[in-house]
């Protein structure tokens, strides 16, 4: 059915879901999966805590200590990178025991439209992603990556809901948990369809 399926891995609980779904639309060896994450400077720890509690953090210019928290946040970023890289290599395993043809990416970039330009580049035929999680209120004043794709991918979404949840209340990642709880709706000028399996 699919050719090019992309699957946007994050680091959320979802991305389990998300790879679950792209799984069950790949077709063996006629489909090419491709995971892609995205990496935001944003979204590294060391910058991620400075987001959270701006009022705690002060930014000293002293020339003695610049060099020395360049090479702290650099040694940061390499981390986060390859964890990354990492959790693709996760998936990647997995669908290719699955007998999937494979690759995998990681880019640095704003996530919806990485993810758009990115789907434009590989010709997908179709995005796997997950919804947010974050309230309504919360996604209305922040927007959503999945909502951007929806709007901007130039091909066919498919969107994996997930559970509501509260801010900075994210269950961890833990790629070794149960494989067998997704749902799959594919978003088509709006309107959404429910495939989950059962």
């Amino acid at each position: 059915m699919f050719e090019q399926i992309l699957v946007a891995i994050d680091r959320s609980a979802t991305s389990k879901q998300v790879f679950n779904c792209a799984l069950s639309l790949a077709d063996g060896s006629a489909t090419n999966l491709i995971l892609l994450h995205v990496s935001t400077e944003e979204d590294s720890p060391i910058m991620h805590s400075c987001f959270q509690h701006p009022e705690d953090k002060c930014i000293d210019l002293d020339s003695r200590i610049t060099p020395q928290a360049n090479e702290t946040c650099q040694r940061e970023w390499e981390i986060y990178k390859q964890e990354g890289l990492e959790l693709l290599r996760f998936y990647a395993k997995k669908a290719i025991a699955a007998g999937i043809q494979t690759e995998f990416t990681q880019i640095i970039g704003r996530p919806g439209s990485t993810i758009c330009e990115f789907a434009r580049s590989c010709r997908a035929d179709v995005v796997v992603i997950g919804r947010s999680g974050f309230s309504n209120s919360r996604e209305l004043l922040l927007g959503s990556v999945s909502d951007y794709v929806v709007h901007y991918a130039p091909c066919s979404v498919l969107m994996v809901p997930t559970p509501v949840l509260a801010a900075n209340n994210s269950p961890p990642f833990s790629p070794q948990s149960d494989w067998n709880d997704n749902k799959c709706v594919p978003v088509y000028s709006g309107f959404q369809f429910n495939l989950g399996r059962q």
